[in-house]
């Protein structure tokens, strides 16, 4: 998908923050200001749009934080700001994250009448104990609620998972539950990596995490979904689109306080201060251009993880070089010896071979230490 490009919005409000969370969010706000910000990012896009001229556009998502915070009138505006810029997003994948503690029939009724065609819906657990010791305001009856009604104007619905938290969690149980309410098509299953606060939930051991895992996978594997990434599944054809971005060295322009950029053209990334009040002003980006050795080292982290791989005539198109020139193909050898990685195609595509999908942190330092730039 390198000339494929996406749109991110960062919605950085959210009323409480869960103790897991590591990304930019703020629970204090004063009413106002999500209007504020929401005219800021409108801007913005119109400001920057232009970094994406010369790729299509297949992808426009929300996420957070909570974009549930924001007003049905803001979704409303930005259509009408997209179709003045040209963007179509009728040949989008059209993805906005939601909360279902926040959300009613009419909120969720007016995204359908947005177009947006593409539900992220935030589930993380299905058991209440569990979802209080992630410090989530969400609970099962908000979900029992209000899934429902996304089910009922939306196909293609997306649930976020973590495991590695919650001692003796029936997974298996959560997610037989959570499947009567839609039919979800996607499902992102995140190991939990806990942030360096004090009241962060404790990490079980790996034995504990990795029955998590298995677990999900068994159940999701049985329903058709397949894992097409290391961290998600998705029955044919209903794979992220906007994620595939990131993974198989599209651009992307990320516009909100705390939101990254990558032109993949040009090899520029950018990145917006983690301060909403510099974003709504105008100010808190910052740019640069990566290294070769720094575009190498992308390439190999996103590209391996998605079953795909790592397409070596996209590597060249895109880095200047051969695979080969920039990484020791000894190394690969090794590691296709070792069951890790292996070739697809005529040997045009470098993967992860479904063992080595669970030691890439193993593979990706030895590819960074065999890297010749």
């Amino acid at each position: 998908m390198s000339n494929f490009s996406g749109i991110y919005f960062h919605i950085p409000f959210c009323p409480k923050k869960c103790l897991y969370c590591d990304f930019f969010s703020v629970p204090e706000f004063s009413k106002a200001l999500p209007d504020e910000y929401g005219k800021a990012l409108l801007n913005e896009l119109g400001s920057r749009l232009g970094e994406l001229s010369g790729t299509k556009i297949v992808s426009v998502y929300f996420g957070g934080g909570s974009p549930t915070v924001m007003d049905e009138r803001f979704f409303r505006k930005f259509v009408e700001s997209a179709s003045r810029l040209g963007i179509n997003l009728t040949e989008t994948e059209f993805t906005v994250e939601v909360n279902p503690a926040d959300i009613d029939r009419s909120w969720v009724k007016n995204l359908k009448e947005c177009g947006v065609n593409r539900i992220s819906i935030g589930v993380q657990a299905f058991d209440d104990g569990v979802l209080a010791g992630m410090g989530r305001r969400t609970t099962v009856g908000d979900m029992k609620k209000n899934i429902p009604l996304f089910a009922e104007y939306f196909d293609n619905i997306s649930c976020d998972l973590i495991y590695g938290l919650g001692k003796d969690r029936k997974i298996d149980q959560e997610l037989t539950k959570v499947f009567e309410l839609a039919p979800f098509r996607h499902v992102s299953a995140y190991s939990y990596a806990r942030p360096d606060r004090k009241n962060a939930p404790e990490l079980l051991d790996e034995e504990e995490t990795l029955l998590q895992e298995r677990e999900i996978r068994d159940f999701l594997q049985e329903r058709g979904l397949s894992r097409y990434e290391i961290s998600n599944y998705s029955l044919p054809g209903f794979e992220s689109r906007h994620n595939m971005l990131y993974w198989t060295y599209g651009s992307w322009l990320g516009i909100g306080a705390g939101a990254a950029s990558f032109i993949s053209g040009t090899g520029v990334s950018s990145r917006y201060a983690d301060d909403i009040e510099a974003f709504v002003s105008g100010d808190g980006l910052s740019s640069w251009k990566l290294t070769l050795r720094e575009k190498t080292e992308e390439f190999l982290l996103m590209g391996l993880r998605v079953k795909c791989g790592i397409n070596l005539d996209c590597f060249k198109e895109r880095l200047g070089k051969e695979f080969f020139e920039l990484v020791s193909e000894n190394v690969v050898s090794d590691l296709v010896q070792e069951g890790l990685l292996e070739f697809g195609g005529n040997k045009e595509i470098i993967k992860c071979t479904e063992r080595g999908s669970d030691f890439l942190n193993v593979i990706l330092i030895k590819l960074f230490d065999a890297i010749r730039c």
